[in-house]
């Protein structure tokens, strides 16, 4: 069974899951509403786009050969995500 992780951007506001874990962009929603941090969100904006991700990073300002880095291109829904408070109530 594939891991069907979302991961949330530092605000929350961004939700990112690699396309080829996800059937399709309902499948997505239901995933971000159980792992969402907040109780209830409201999820917009959701597309396919290529994204890269690394774990050493790179420099600002760098001129680095793709191979000389441990950079993963990959396809992934993205989804703009807005906390819609409890129960549907904003909170206060």
């Amino acid at each position: 069974m594939k891991n069907k992780q979302v991961i949330f951007s530092e605000d929350g506001d961004i939700a990112y899951g690699k396309a080829s874990v996800f059937n399709n962009a309902d499948e997505f929603i239901v995933a971000i509403n159980k792992q969402y941090h907040e109780e209830v969100c409201w999820v917009d904006n959701i597309r396919i786009e290529p994204c890269i991700s690394t774990l050493e990073g790179i420099g600002a300002e760098m001129i680095i050969p793709l191979s000389s880095t441990d950079v993963v291109i990959e396809n992934y829904f993205v989804a703009d995500v807005s906390e819609i408070g409890v129960g549907g109530a904003d909170k206060a």
